[in-house]
């Protein structure tokens, strides 16, 4: 294993993505090499991805309300239409799967009557180019009546940002106008990003993203209301998505997760409501929830998606409430540590970049007063739901677990969407107290300068954020020669992450890190108390026979008791762009399991994953791409860090690439654990080499 030239300004990049998941590697590296274990700043390695909030944050502007008094309306009554917005950006330029989605309209309007009182309405946009197939010009905003095989131009103006809110409520007025009916619905078509990030990522537009609050103003200023609304897009699936809906439509229809790349499947519900144009939105609803989840299973994806009634999500609302009560009291009663356990613990959506906890899960795991009545309302306001994951019940809430630096801003998105103070502070006081581990917070700076720290809770947790370990966690033998971690059982309960950071020797004075990945071993003692084993059986990822540089993100469980191991591995594609390559490890139940490339994400300038991350910004690789895996590379005598190609380049084949397991027997590797708590204290131990495990 070589490595090869450097590559600075591309290769940088990629590393600074990269330690999202663990910023410990060369600081620990540098600790050994200079024994500096009494004074090591070491960073912390779980903050979560704190990629740009593209948003703007000014909703105060006003609206721009197009003419339509020209508008040519529709002759003819209507029972139902339906608004799709269509954001196209990469999902459409790169994979063509607003092109694809179109198409399964289309096919359902060629089997059904085409002159039905139901009609499918689209405007296109923000992305910089569509497929052939339908004369869509990206320079234009489009709007469409959807033919069999066609696309009916109605209206088309200038090209505007798909994702400001006016953009929208424009369109929702034009099609009312245009199209007059009994009942509405809308989908929004794009990526999504949850309660954090919104909706809309027009590519067009630096992938600039409608927040909730500007959702409410764009449907408020419209004037309508929806039999439904919508989200063909990730992670909408929330209360608070839900709570800002619901005195616009009647239901919802959302995933708490990421969306796989091809979203919903058009043709069986676009039939039944062409064939029938009062079809109950129950109906059409539980036909485009069993479709995506038929579509899933037979692909192998993780998938969710709600029908949610909204009239019952007051109800849902004043639970929450009413826990958020009960769960501030318990902070104030010294149990952060039990709360903080559970919210880690309990199933998180978007590999934990977005700050979304399924509320059953999570409330359940917490244990407090109140669980049982949310999960009650939870269960009446979810009409219908389909899911492979386990943890997941159909409805999720934004609760901050790892990134504070955008919380200021998401309890004033809060306050926007009319959330109780009551239920602001609750959160507020959970982020208090796991803000103590922030050592410019600790000196009376830091979050103490935010509006929502509270310095009550902070005071009464005063020398309570600590669970008696050093930063530095040594090693101990126990009389059957085992090396486990110098802990004990309780303090190893408190622990909400235990990772492996590993490195390579390439025998020239440089080591190179090849990654992060989940601990692999643990042992028991004669009581049945569980510790660390340290050890490491030198396994790592492989893709086409090469080595490869690879961190860990998450991992699902599924309802069939078999799991699903998420990572990337860091490249270069084509010598100048940097890539995360996603690749997943199946494990079957009952079975070895397998492991496969999904595609690959392009990173910004500023290291940010194009589009978000989700799993719909996945690309594909073509026959003949050029990769070179990218890595750090650690000076032994200096301690110096610098980004490196990694081994020989690979040459994408016309099968696509493979992704194994394989042991690095032949190389001096060492490896050490970076651990998290639940007050977010962060621990490292000492590398333990190769050569110590023989």
């Amino acid at each position: 294993m070589e490595n090869k030239k450097h590559k600075p300004l591309i290769i940088g990049l990629i590393i600074a993505a990269s330690a999202i998941v663990l910023l410990f590697g060369a600081l620990v590296i540098y600790s050994i090499f200079f024994f500096k274990d009494d004074d090591t700043d070491v960073e912390r390695g779980l903050a979560g991805k704190k990629g740009k909030i593209a948003e703007e944050d000014d909703d105060s502007s006003s609206m721009s309300s197009e003419d339509l008094s020209n508008v040519e309306v529709y002759d003819g009554h209507l029972d139902t239409v339906i608004l799709i917005y269509m954001v196209g950006s990469n999902l459409e330029s790169a994979n063509g799967l607003g092109t694809t989605d179109l198409h399964e309209i289309g096919a359902a309007i060629k089997a059904n009557d085409p002159g039905a009182a139901t009609k499918i309405i689209v405007e296109t946009g923000g992305s910089k180019q569509w497929g052939k197939d339908f004369p869509i010009n990206p320079d234009k905003i489009g709007r469409y009546e959807v033919g069999a095989d066609e696309l009916i131009l109605k209206d088309e103006h200038d090209v505007e940002n798909m994702s400001k809110p006016d953009t929208l409520a424009n369109f929702i007025r034009w099609g009312m106008k245009a199209y007059p009916a009994d009942r509405y619905g809308l989908i929004l078509w794009n990526h999504g990003g949850g309660t954090m990030r919104g909706f809309g990522a027009d590519e067009l537009y630096s992938g600039s993203m409608m927040r909730l609050q500007q959702l409410k103003k764009a449907i408020e200023s419209s004037g309508a209301h929806f039999a439904f609304v919508g989200f063909d897009a990730c992670l909408m699936g929330t209360v608070e998505t839900a709570y800002m809906l619901s005195p616009f439509a009647d239901y919802m229809i959302a995933s708490e997760e990421m969306e796989p790349g091809n979203g919903w499947d058009y043709t069986n519900w676009v039939s039944m409501l062409l064939k029938d144009p009062k079809t109950s939105v129950e109906d059409f609803g539980k036909q485009i929830i069993d479709d995506f989840a038929a579509s899933n299973e037979k692909s192998g994806d993780v998938y969710t998606l709600s029908l949610i009634n909204l009239s019952k999500i007051g109800e849902v609302y004043d639970a929450l409430v009413s826990y958020a009560g009960t769960q501030n009291q318990a902070i104030v009663d010294g149990k952060y540590s039990d709360i903080s356990k559970a919210r880690s613990d309990a199933r998180s959506f978007g590999h934990n970049k977005y700050e979304q906890v399924d509320i059953i899960d999570f409330t359940d795991k917490a244990g407090l007063d109140g669980k049982d009545n949310i999960k009650k309302v939870i269960d009446d306001a979810v009409s219908y739901f389909k899911t492979n994951m386990k943890g997941a019940n159909g409805l999720a809430m934004y609760y901050p677990c790892n990134d504070l630096e955008h919380y200021d801003r998401m309890n004033k998105t809060l306050e926007k969407l009319d959330f109780d103070k009551a239920y602001r502070d609750s959160l507020s006081g959970f982020c208090t107290v796991m803000s103590q581990s922030d050592e410019e917070t600790k000196d009376g700076k830091g979050y103490t300068e935010e509006d929502w720290y509270r310095s009550d809770l902070a005071r009464s947790y005063e020398g309570k954020t600590q669970i008696g370990l050093e930063e530095h966690i040594p090693y101990t033998t126990l009389p059957d020669g085992t090396m486990i971690l110098d802990m004990t059982y309780d303090q190893l309960k408190k622990m909400t992450y235990i990772g492996v950071e590993v490195y390579v020797n390439n025998e020239d004075g440089t080591w190179c890190q090849m990654g992060a990945d989940l601990f692999q071993d643990s042992v028991k003692d004669e009581n049945g108390d569980e510790f660390v084993n340290v050890s490491f059986d030198s396994s790592w990822l492989m893709i086409n026979g090469t080595f490869a540089p690879y961190f860990y993100q998450d991992v699902i469980w599924l309802s069939d008791n078999s799991m699903i191991v998420y990572g990337y591995a860091t490249a270069v594609l084509n010598d100048d762009t940097p890539i995360w390559i996603r690749v997943e490890f199946v494990l079957p139940e009952d079975s070895v399991g397998y492991t496969q490339v999904c595609g690959y994400w392009e990173l910004e300038e500023n290291g940010d994953i194009k589009g978000g991350g989700t799993d719909r910004d996945l690309l594909q690789f073509k026959e003949g791409d050029k990769l070179t895996f990218a890595t750090t590379m650690v000076h032994e005598d200096t301690g110096e860090t610098e980004g490196v190609e990694w081994g020989d380049p690979i040459y994408v084949p016309e099968e696509g690439l493979t992704a194994t397991y394989g042991y690095m027997q032949d190389s001096e590797f060492m490896f050490c654990y970076i651990l998290e708590d639940v007050y977010k204290n962060c621990y490292y131990t000492d590398y333990v080499s190769s050569y110590d495990l023989q």
